[in-house]
């Protein structure tokens, strides 16, 4: 009889009830009990998706004996704290993006999981799981682009602040949010050039950041989040990355990313190949636009990703290892903005 992961969702918002939506499909695991501040929202969510136990305080779900994994789909100011007391509890653990305000936070939810032995996966890498960055890991690993040496990421919204898609203000408060932009919808496109570029160290970023584009809204909440962030990234085996992210721009929407080889170039939306044939009487540039059936690739979600990992007592392929360097990245850059120069990584490290 095939082993079900029986798991719970503390934070039952928009993101919770994806969880809620991915958990019931797949075939591995049953939500078992969910945990929201607001128990009439617990509640109603539990009915709606057949969950059987609901409670207001987190710590009762962790009491739990029955469940033995869950995601944490609370704002990101309470992961920390939540993640730890799910770990000691010896509950495996997915975790919501941001991994964290900070990567001192980070730090103590790997080191938490760590010592309890239990699983720590991050949403922040979800895009991993995607077909065209299944396809371009495939390119990388048969050398098709040689040694990489530098990436580049642009993802530009033309209006998309929180309170202009109608979420939470405390997005807009960076003592609730740890950031605007880059943290927010920066940290997806970090992760997939660490993810395909092996998963290096970074070790310093530089970075400026940018609040002011069109009207200043009326919210009843602090608004000091940047809006637009562009970061420069150094590796410790000698590649580089640079990082534009923006909430709001008058610039037409983007979203790419590119990868810059020894012996090839990618981009991944359309996804094309560039290189040079050389051949005894000519040299050519090509630029290939492979076709791929997408229903066998990125097919598998995050979700399923986790839950196999638990059941089957391996890693997840969105490491908290990873999501760590997400948030090393993405610390530097703040403090970089903030002091106008470049960070390195014993700065934070120290803190």
């Amino acid at each position: 009889m095939t082993r079900i992961l029986r798991t719970g969702v503390i934070g039952v918002g928009q993101q919770g009830k994806s969880h809620l939506r991915s958990y019931k499909a797949c075939q591995k695991a049953k939500v078992v009990a969910v945990s929201d501040i607001n128990e009439d929202l617990a509640k109603s969510v539990a009915a709606e998706y057949g969950v059987d136990r609901y409670c207001a305080h987190y710590d009762d779900l962790l009491a739990l004996d029955k469940v033995d994994a869950l995601s944490v789909c609370t704002p990101v100011f309470t992961h920390s704290s939540i993640v730890c007391d799910a770990a000691a509890a010896g509950k495996h653990v997915l975790c919501e993006k941001p991994m964290a305000m900070n990567a001192a936070e980070a730090q103590r939810m790997l080191d938490a999981c760590r010592n309890a032995g239990v699983k720590l996966g991050i949403a922040s890498s979800r895009s991993r799981l995607k077909g065209q960055v299944i396809l371009a890991k495939k390119y990388i690993s048969d050398g098709k682009l040689g040694k990489i040496y530098y990436a580049r990421s642009t993802t530009l919204r033309r209006r998309g602040r929180p309170f202009e898609l109608k979420t939470a203000d405390w997005f807009m408060d960076s003592h609730k949010a740890g950031g605007g932009a880059l943290i927010d919808i920066g940290c997806y496109d970090i992760d997939v050039v660490l993810y395909l570029l092996g998963s290096p160290q970074p070790i310093s970023a530089s970075a400026v950041t940018f609040k002011g584009i069109g009207k200043t809204p009326s919210l009843n909440t602090t608004y000091d989040v940047e809006e637009h962030a562009s970061v420069f990234v150094r590796f410790n085996d000698g590649s580089s990355a640079t990082f534009e992210v923006a909430w709001a721009s008058n610039m037409e929407s983007m979203e790419n990313i590119a990868l810059f080889g020894t012996e090839g170039g990618l981009k991944l939306d359309p996804f094309t190949y560039y290189a040079v044939i050389d051949n005894s009487w000519a040299a050519f540039s090509v630029d290939m636009h492979p076709r791929w059936v997408r229903d066998n690739l990125g097919t598998t979600t995050y979700i399923d990703d986790f839950v196999d990992a638990c059941l089957t007592n391996r890693d997840p392929l969105t490491p908290g290892e990873d999501g760590l360097k997400v948030m090393q990245i993405i610390n530097m850059a703040y403090i970089s903005a903030e002091r106008g120069r470049e960070v390195a990584i014993d700065e934070i490290s120290a803190k």
